[in-house]
């Protein structure tokens, strides 16, 4: 939190000595830095995040995110970051297994019991050969330059192309699947652990909706109650820490601002 009448004293200014009207045109100005550091947080979350992008700016531009509360002569204004995730992202949080950790993939409502009387879940993910940031992979995937391979597999299998009916009708649900994919070069390196290529099974499903069909890429893997201790093991998030650079901001900007209200003490 920033004191703003701590800062007019530090440079000098008397607090008794501000008038009613530059108090009031003090208040909008400072208002409308507050307005400004949270457009600037926005503009650096877009610059630094890939994936997290869209979930963390959510977290700025919900309507609970800036406040303006007045006691007497002091007006606050706050800036959040509403919501766990977005907060995840700032500030970070550890490794977790994701079978178990509350709530867990397990402990979800879409969880389903095998005959064996174990719990287990099958995960979709979505793959995308397009540029866009939202669909862009990290960690691993990213190390591995999995999008490239993406686009190989998917000209290879002819994934790209809309798949249809004798009768010319394009065809529904899961309409062409990749096999199992042998795992060499760096993918092998970098998935080691991984009891297949991260890109087996791929598969292609096309949905018709009012007349226009999309297609979507996506695998499915199983999460169970007897997967390994080492598996579905999520490496955590090491925090963007975009507050205190915020921080720094408006301090920055604070000092000439007060001295145009206020001019010299």
């Amino acid at each position: 939190m920033i004191n703003i009448n701590a800062k007019i004293e530090s440079m000098g200014f008397n607090l008794d000595d501000v008038s009613m009207s530059m108090s009031a045109t003090l208040k909008k100005s400072v208002g409308n830095l507050a307005i400004a550091a949270r457009e600037e947080w926005v503009r650096r979350a877009q610059a630094r995040l890939k994936t997290a992008r869209e979930t963390y700016v959510s977290g700025l531009r919900q309507a609970t995110s800036f406040k303006i509360s007045e006691r007497g002569e002091i007006m606050t204004f706050e800036i959040s970051l509403v919501g766990r995730m977005p907060n995840n992202f700032e500030f970070g949080m550890p490794s977790f297994d994701m079978k178990s950790a509350r709530p867990g993939w397990l402990g979800g409502s879409k969880a389903k019991t095998g005959e064996d009387g174990k719990k287990y879940i099958t995960i979709p993910f979505r793959h995308s050969t397009s540029s866009g940031a939202r669909l862009d992979y990290s960690g691993k995937a990213a190390k591995a330059n999995l999008k490239t391979e993406l686009k190989k597999v998917v000209r290879e299998y002819g994934l790209q192309r809309m798949i249809k009916a004798a009768t010319g009708q394009p065809l529904q649900g899961i309409v062409k699947r990749v096999p199992n994919l042998p795992k060499i070069g760096q993918i092998a390196r970098i998935f080691s652990k991984a009891s297949h290529h991260p890109l087996s099974g791929l598969a292609r499903i096309q949905k018709t909706y009012r007349g226009a069909t999309q297609g979507t890429l996506m695998t499915f893997r199983v999460m169970s109650e007897n997967s390994a201790s080492d598996k579905w093991i999520h490496p955590g998030l090491p925090g963007v820490k975009l507050l205190p650079e915020i921080e720094k901001w408006v301090d920055a900007e604070l000092e000439p601002l007060l001295r145009t209200v206020l001019g010299t003490p």
